[in-house]
């Protein structure tokens, strides 16, 4: 349910903004992006909760782009699960590059990428250490609503494999960005 209302509001918020809506993205222009979402676990132990994070890219071809990201998470243990074991919090960062094919040269990008991740997990009363970091692969899709001279407004889906030693899962995570054409 959390996650149909993220998506409703993510698409509401873009529908808003579409009237204004400048051209596609210049060939060569940069784009510095600020962004928020929901994240949701590959594992049900974990709450869904929010991620935020910067992304910096470019579009050096009409169909083709680069972009780089950097984010983090907050996770806390669902609640229907039992107080052995449990999880005080989860803290995420990742990094991910990913190269972008924008379909007929549009705002609609499909993207794929490497990327590296590190989670900080704290189990309640033990010394036991269950951190993990992963090569990822992440792929997705989104579409940018440019509007204004320098301003756009992403929604963006973002599927993330993990290959770790203790998690090897796929996460989701939804996401919205503002970001700055320059």
């Amino acid at each position: 349910m959390k996650r149909i209302l993220t998506l409703a509001l993510l698409l509401a918020a873009v529908t808003s903004f579409g009237a204004t809506s400048a051209g596609a993205q210049e060939t060569g222009e940069r784009v510095f992006e600020l962004y928020t979402g929901l994240y949701v676990p590959g594992i049900d132990d974990l709450d869904n909760d929010m991620t935020f994070g910067v992304r910096f890219g470019g579009r050096p071809a009409d169909q083709f782009g680069w972009s780089l990201e950097a984010g983090y998470l907050d996770l806390n243990q669902n609640n229907n699960q039992p107080l052995e074991n449990f999880i005080g919090s989860a803290n995420g960062y990742f990094l991910d590059a990913d190269a972008i094919w924008y379909i007929a040269g549009s705002d609609f990008g499909l993207f794929a990428g490497l990327g590296f991740a590190t989670v900080d997990v704290d189990i309640v009363g033990t010394t036991t250490d269950a951190s993990d970091d992963a090569l990822t692969y992440n792929y997705g899709v989104h579409y940018a609503w440019n509007f204004g001279e320098s301003y756009l407004l992403k929604p963006e889906i973002r599927w993330r494999k993990f290959d770790g030693d203790t998690y090897e899962k796929t996460d989701e995570e939804y996401s919205l960005s503002f970001g700055w054409r320059f």
